[in-house]
């Protein structure tokens, strides 16, 4: 098993709450702003979402999509995280069209060497969620195969520990050459 990826165990009621908790959280800011809201996670198989290689993985997430958004004329109205044994959470409300900022998001999860890992969501202000296919953008790879990465998922081709091994693997490989 990992050697990176120890931590306090999740329960799937643990993962529910958590997303329960997210989703108020995004119709709470809706409701309040009336606009763009994006929610930042990342894909993190098995029952240990949180430690600190999780923890640098989000964090360096988190830092490429602030440098991103900085690039922009973009007014952030809100924004606040989460650091939870659940997943760490970051919550932001913009006043620009949730089409460009899942465009920002798609190319962040598309481009960085970690982006696999960034599970960006962009509600617009109506609360419905954009996707890539709105967008004309392919769905997601697997991280281990050129297969539909929520058709492995849901058929669970790939096991947790091969999965965490990867995860693992690119992100000593990453902060290593960030040295």
């Amino acid at each position: 098993m990992s050697l990176y990826f120890k931590g306090e165990e999740q329960t799937l009621d643990d993962i529910l709450r958590a997303r329960e908790i997210r989703v108020n959280n995004q119709h709470y800011l809706l409701d309040k702003y009336g606009s763009t809201v994006v929610s930042y996670k990342l894909n993190i198989p098995g029952p240990v979402k949180y430690n600190s290689l999780v923890k640098q993985i989000y964090d360096e997430g988190l830092l490429v999509f602030k440098q991103k958004i900085n690039e922009y004329p973009i007014h952030m109205l809100y924004e606040k995280e989460f650091i939870k044994n659940s997943g760490p959470e970051y919550l932001a409300v913009f006043d620009i069209s949730a089409a460009l900022i899942k465009e920002l998001t798609t190319s962040i999860e598309e481009n960085h060497p970690l982006g696999r890992l960034y599970d960006f969501d962009v509600l617009d202000a109506k609360g419905r969620q954009i996707s890539r296919e709105d967008l004309g953008i392919s769905p997601r790879k697997c991280l281990l195969c050129d297969n539909n990465a929520f058709a492995c998922g849901r058929s669970r081709a790939h096991g947790v520990n091969e999965l965490i091994d990867k995860i693992e693997s690119m992100a000593i490989d990453y902060f290593q050459l960030m040295r």
